[in-house]
């Protein structure tokens, strides 16, 4: 399960670059309603990443499929918010 908490926080950050491409090109209104949770984001992957170094976190399959389908969801501005709620409810299982 060691490979799952690499494989998952690859795929948030990774979503999260994404998520921060699609967030430049949102409407100002998908702006406001979206930097606290992309903000929020990157203060958890930083935490998780944290957490891994300190010990043992058990990270399941369906945790690391549920990231990797979260990076699509952020291709969409339309979609970019709940994702992004979305990714930051997964990764405070963790932290």
């Amino acid at each position: 399960m060691t490979e799952n908490i690499d494989t998952l926080i690859s795929a948030a950050e990774q979503a999260y670059q994404q998520a921060l491409v699609t967030y430049q090109s949102a409407s100002i209104d998908q702006k406001i309603a979206t930097k606290p949770k992309l903000d929020q984001a990157a203060e958890l992957i930083v935490t998780l990443r944290t957490k891994q170094l300190q010990g043992a976190i058990t990270v399941s399959d369906q945790d690391v499929a549920t990231m990797q389908d979260l990076r699509t969801k952020v291709n969409d501005a339309a979609t970019l918010q709940t994702a992004l709620s979305s990714m930051v409810a997964l990764i405070l299982k963790f932290v």
